[in-house]
């Protein structure tokens, strides 16, 4: 199989494990991120896959070749990889097109200045060519980077952090155009982030780290955001709501009326979690949610986060008043609306046995990883 195979990693610095078990697969032509927050093994796991440090227990490959197993090393220079840091790493006493032809030692020199132009061009770089790093915008110096990274033709990419540098209008920018870049080069690349939401823009499949160095959940984007396996996943994408409740008639009750909780017992307590954009407001008595009191609103541009306040008592007549977060996709004036409902949109809501560990979660985390796998190979 072309592309990176990881199986089997256990990582640790003293006594301190930072990968447990871990299994990942980058088919050819794919993006797979490695998302996860600082500290987990996120940049450890990149570092073994480019022999950066030496593999301690399990198997990787690349191309079906391996690589590191206990007892064996492939130096970097020899796995065929192009890699690409957080800094860009350019060297700055040489030009843009030194700085690209620098990785294709052994090629004649004109077949190594054409080929760095063609990676120019590809990057949108070649006006540029005879200028130095810190000539350079930041954008430019990624740009830079990415042709000096793919300009051997590499069997696989790795990228750490690679945008972390840009601030957030040339970030959304350059994310396009590098991810336009590695579509038309088909080589299979690993991403590591922290940033959920840039996982969601670029990755063909998300690989979630947790705190213990487990993959918690491998899958698609879309899979990964609206059928979290773990509430630790649940958490990673923005704010939530969280409310704690006991399983009754296969449901658990909330501020905004009860939601299904599927796989879980009668009697078991649980955890609801309400992604913000899961409340549903509506105004001027058109709805048919529980009447809310609106705290607070605040404009983000595109959208408001509203905090709001509903009180009253279920069905069994427990009191579930509280507080939520609400992020509203349009304009929203409360002081203009009146008689102000909210509702739970399903989608949005998951319910997880009452203090779910990562390690309670990894058997099923595992199985998704594998079943991942398998059809990644099968395409």
């Amino acid at each position: 199989m072309k592309g990176l195979h990881m199986h089997g990693v256990n990582h640790a610095y003293g006594i301190h494990r930072v990968l447990n078990n871990a299994a990942l697969l980058v088919p050819a032509g794919e993006l797979v991120c490695l998302l996860g927050p600082s500290g987990c093994g996120k940049t450890t796991l990149l570092r073994l896959a480019a022999g950066l440090e030496k593999l301690q227990e399990g198997t990787i490959s690349i191309n079906g070749e391996i690589v590191a197993e206990p007892g064996r090393h492939v130096p970097p220079e020899h796995r065929g990889i192009g890699l690409m840091f957080q800094d860009y790493a350019l060297f700055p006493h040489m030009n843009v097109v030194d700085n690209v032809t620098f990785g294709l030692k052994g090629a004649p020199a004109a077949e190594a200045r054409r080929r760095a132009m063609d990676m120019l061009e590809q990057v949108g770089m070649t006006a540029h060519a005879a200028k130095y790093p810190h000539m350079l915008s930041g954008g430019q110096q990624q740009r830079v980077a990415l042709a000096r990274a793919l300009a051997p033709g590499p069997k696989l990419l790795l990228l750490d952090e690679p945008f972390s540098g840009l601030d957030t209008n040339m970030r959304a920018r350059i994310r396009e155009e590098t991810l336009a870049v590695l579509r038309r080069s088909g080589v299979a690349t690993l991403m590591v982030t922290h940033d959920p939401e840039e996982a969601m823009f670029m990755a063909d499949r998300i690989k979630i780290l947790g705190a213990s160095g487990r993959i918690l959940q491998a899958g698609r984007p879309h899979d990964i955001y609206y059928h979290p396996r773990h509430e630790f996943v649940a958490k990673l994408f923005g704010r939530i709501n969280r409310f704690g409740g006991i399983v009754a008639g296969g449901r658990v009750e909330t501020p905004l009326g009860p939601v299904a909780a599927p796989g879980l017992n009668e009697g078991d307590p649980a955890e609801v979690l309400i992604r913000a954009e899961g409340v549903v407001l509506e105004t001027n008595g058109e709805g048919t949610g529980r009447p809310v009191e609106v705290v607070s609103t605040h404009l983000l541009g595109h959208d408001n986060i509203a905090r709001v306040r509903v009180s009253g008592a279920a069905g069994n007549g427990e009191d579930v008043g509280g507080e939520l977060y609400v992020r509203v996709h349009h304009t929203f004036e409360p002081e203009l609306s009146r008689n102000i409902t909210a509702r739970i949109d399903p989608e949005y809501a998951f319910v997880f046995p009452l203090g779910q560990s990562a390690d309670e979660s990894q058997t099923g985390a595992e199985a998704g990883e594998t079943q991942d796998s398998q059809s990644e190979a099968a395409e």
